[in-house]
């Protein structure tokens, strides 16, 4: 089988500058290519972010991102003298080696937010400002590991992320010190689990930063105990009744400790959640994680022996002498039990 050139589709070409594959290729997203080569290819017409978005079946707010970021590293430029004659619309040029070609657009670029100093004492901010548009660039072009994580951070996502989310993520790595590599795990994890937004991402690598997980390994242990409490979580919602209950962090993390760490059987669990219910009302963390805490300590594990406990008397019931007791009936005199868990 032999391979001929179809001339036909040579017959209507249009011209790409160099830039956009020397620099370019690399650092830009799929949806920001998408953009550039359709502008060169209708190049000299008019056009608004609605047509673009139309002929390319993007959402509008990921094309004005993706102009967003070709005015900002400099392929597209802002021309005041390119306003059309009657309209409100501005236009920008295409920056080339060899000619500057005309190129209608409807978004100018956006100058990210310088913060404001106010006069006199500095303000204090308990974390940096994120780098703007501007510095993102420069990084994803200095720093091939950079350019790597905000590609792959499209991939996992499946969309384009906005040069906001692309900020947060070299907030991240370049302030709170967790690696590409590590980050890329933890974006993984939480698409996995539902959680896939920026603000869950962060909360997490900031946890992560502070227990000093910054290796490949150190990354996929803390996930597996996340998932091991996620689904002991799932097992106790079902004993208590709750499946319609999205369960906390902190419940997650006290169902691990109940189930995986303390090997609690599910009747020892539905008998310490029947006792919260009976005694207080209503389903309250704290007053459950209380009773299975003196359980255990006091080597409890069988709902059988739960009826020996509440025989046992101690002699003071003063707060300051309080070292804990196992009769059902003693936890109702103990304040501290009726305060919810805080998560």
């Amino acid at each position: 089988m032999g391979y001929q050139l179809n001339l036909g589709v040579w017959n209507s070409v249009f011209a790409v500058p160099s830039v956009l594959v020397d620099q370019h290729l690399k650092l830009a997203g799929a949806a920001q290519l998408k953009v550039i080569l359709w502008i060169l290819r209708y190049a000299g017409k008019e056009f608004s972010v609605s047509d673009i978005a139309q002929a390319l079946s993007m959402h509008e707010a990921d094309v004005r991102d993706s102009m967003q970021y070709w005015t900002e590293t400099g392929v597209v430029c802002l021309n005041d003298n390119l306003l059309t004659p009657g309209t409100a619309a501005e236009n920008t040029v295409l920056d080339t080696e060899e000619e500057t070609i005309p190129v209608p657009a409807e978004v100018p670029a956006v100058p990210m937010p310088q913060p404001q100093e106010p006069s006199g004492k500095k303000r204090v901010l308990s974390r940096p400002e994120k780098p703007d548009t501007k510095y993102l660039g420069k990084r994803m072009k200095e720093d091939e590991g950079v350019a790597f994580l905000m590609r792959s951070a499209d991939e996992i996502f499946g969309r384009m992320t906005s040069n906001n989310d692309k900020a947060t993520l070299l907030l991240i790595h370049e302030h709170d010190g967790l690696p590409v590599e590590v980050l890329i795990m933890l974006m993984q994890y939480a698409v996995g689990i539902g959680k896939g937004n920026m603000r869950y991402i962060e909360k997490m690598a900031i946890s992560w930063a502070d227990d000093e997980i910054t290796t490949l390994d150190a990354a996929e242990k803390r996930i597996k105990q996340l998932l091991s409490g996620r689904d002991a979580a799932k097992r106790i919602q079902r004993i208590f009744g709750m499946d319609d209950h999205s369960p906390t962090e902190k419940e997650s993390e006290m169902a691990n400790l109940w189930i995986n760490t303390w090997q609690f059987s599910d009747e020892m669990l539905r008998a310490a959640y029947e006792a919260c219910v009976n005694t207080k009302g209503k389903y309250i963390l704290k007053y459950i994680a209380s009773i299975l805490t003196n359980w255990y300590q006091a080597g409890i594990h069988e709902v059988s022996q739960i009826k020996q406990l509440t025989s046992v008397k101690k002699q003071s019931k003063a707060k300051k002498d309080y070292e804990g007791t196992y009769d059902i009936e003693d936890y109702e005199s103990t304040s501290v039990l009726d305060e919810e868990w805080d998560d």
